[in-house]
């Protein structure tokens, strides 16, 4: 098991914590590792080649980007990360000397990401935070499900008979980062499908052939009615990575069938693998894309909302569960459709910028809520008594952040209280500082978001190499975002720009320390 010391906890803590499935959205990953991003950063250059991106967008992108490799000690030395800087900052061309240099780069500090970090994490001089956000960021863009990632450290850190260093866990990380992908065989029953042609490709079985195959491999499973099967041969990470990969194949299909021909194809909701006694499931699960102000509130029933709002929660609704190009594409249409005003027309990437605002005020409300929660839950001393007498939960937070700034040596049992309650301390220590990195990283996912929207409507790409890690990591701030705008909405009759608008100025006057409560930054 990992061995009991405080920042090792901590760290492991945090990795547990980006993997777990009920994690609210303001304790999760927003962004991509630093290598996917160089990754993102060369496929853009080629977009912008063919006119899908702006010049703009590449220069924002490689402006963010660059400070990032500067910080990243999974990426070498300070002199390698420098090299690496001199080629995110130059506009190159696809396929040119730099882009060629940068790709080289980049597959050679994948070679030696996570030993870097096992070699940086025994001075425990970087912070903890750090750390747990790039490993746990990295080992998810190479492809490995969250469920696989939190039973592999759980085992690790908790079950394994000898004890580990946080240097000897980030060695078997990298191991782990390093292992090829595994082949998996399936067979996807077909409920139904056309005739299939005489000649055709083998992966298609007839069902006297699907039946075949599920006697011989499955024989004590009771067999599906089926018109035929779908038979897969698939390269991935983990059993839960294969499940979305066989979703993504069978969402295709589905899509050319239903242009391509007046017949139905359906698959079965489950599939059989080789390897597992029973049959699995593909059907997604959520991405956490949680508006539950409508419930709250009871509007969920009525009818009729604002247009604006009706409008964007339908167009909205793929992105919890739905295929990634309707999800990715209309996702970014509802924040769009809410908060490109007039005078914006040539602005649109504004939408992303006053997202970030609104979620970045959400996300300093949520912290404290949660942790006055948790205070009262696990305290017994007046503060806590008074909290859980309060029915409120912006008093609650209001007060728990009154009682912060006056004693700064509050702290609770729970490791992952005391990580946020330490993040808050920083932010109330200064406003001026931590604010305005909260909302970068914030425009730096929704601004993620806008590019791979703009890399399928005007390049018609389904399967850029950040797609997924954008899916993941900005679906549940999207909702945060439109949640917070439909709060406003049913319960103040406060149209979207009226809300940004109040942000903005929210924010500008609490890094000037204008602001008395960051509770209350939004009313």
């Amino acid at each position: 098991m990992l061995e009991n010391k405080p920042y090792a906890q901590h760290v492991s803590k945090r990795m547990l914590d980006f993997c777990a499935a009920a994690t609210p959205w303001s304790r999760r990953l927003w962004r991509l590792g630093a290598l996917l991003e160089i990754d993102e950063l060369i496929e853009a250059a080629q977009a912008r080649h063919e006119s899908a991106l702006s010049e703009g967008s590449l220069k924002y992108f490689r402006q963010s980007l660059a400070p990032r490799v500067r910080r990243d000690l999974g990426l070498g030395s300070e002199a390698r990360r420098g090299q690496i800087i001199t080629y995110v900052n130059r506009a190159f061309v696809p396929k040119s000397h730099d882009s060629e240099a940068l790709t080289l780069l980049n597959s050679e500090s994948r070679q030696a990401y996570l030993a870097n970090w096992a070699g940086a994490v025994a001075g425990e001089d970087v912070p903890p935070e750090v750390v747990a956000r790039a490993a746990t960021s990295h080992l998810l863009d190479q492809g490995y499900s969250s469920q696989f990632i939190h039973k592999w450290l759980t085992y690790h850190i908790r079950y394994r008979a000898d004890q580990l260093s946080l240097s000897d866990l980030f060695d078997e990380a990298h191991s782990l980062s390093l292992r090829p992908k595994v082949n998996y065989q399936v067979l996807v029953p077909v409920d139904a499908m056309p005739a299939l042609p005489a000649e055709r490709e083998s992966c298609w079985l007839s069902p006297t052939e699907t039946a075949q195959w599920l006697d011989e491999w499955f024989p004590l499973v009771q067999h599906p009615r089926q018109s035929g099967g779908l038979l897969l041969d698939i390269q991935s990470r983990d059993v839960y990575s294969l499940q979305a990969d066989v979703k993504t194949w069978l969402e295709r299909l589905s899509s050319r069938f239903r242009v391509g021909t007046r017949e139905r194809l359906e698959f079965h909701s489950q599939f059989f693998m080789l390897g597992e006694p029973e049959p699995v499931s593909y059907l997604p699960g959520p991405r956490r894309v949680q508006v539950l102000s409508l419930e709250k509130t009871a509007e969920i029933f009525r009818l009729r909302l604002a247009p604006q709002i009706d409008a964007a929660l339908e167009i909205l609704e793929p992105l919890d569960r739905g295929p990634a190009v309707p999800a990715l594409a209309g996702s970014w249409a509802a924040i769009e459709s809410l908060l490109v005003g007039p005078g914006d027309a040539d602005n649109r990437v504004v939408a992303a910028t006053r997202m970030a605002q609104i979620v970045g005020c959400s996300y300093v409300g949520s912290e404290l809520l949660a942790l006055s929660d948790a205070y009262a839950s696990s305290m017994t001393d007046d503060l806590a008594r008074q909290l859980r007498a309060m029915r409120d939960g912006k008093l609650r937070a209001s007060a728990f952040e009154t009682a912060l700034r006056n004693d700064a040596t509050l702290n609770m049992p729970a490791l992952r209280h005391m990580a946020a309650l330490e993040r808050m301390k920083e932010l109330i220590a200064d406003p001026a500082k931590i604010l305005p990195r909260i909302v970068q990283q914030l425009e730096d996912a929704f601004r993620r978001l806008y590019r791979q929207r703009n890399l399928i409507v005007h390049a018609g790409r389904t399967s850029s190499v950040a797609m997924s890690g954008t899916l993941r990591t900005v679906a549940p701030l999207v909702g945060a975002g439109i949640d917070r705008i439909v709060h406003a909405s049913v319960t103040e009759h406060k149209d979207p720009l009226m809300l940004t608008a109040t942000t903005a100025v929210r924010l500008a006057q609490a890094q000037q320390g204008a602001s008395e409560l960051f509770a209350e930054m939004l009313g």
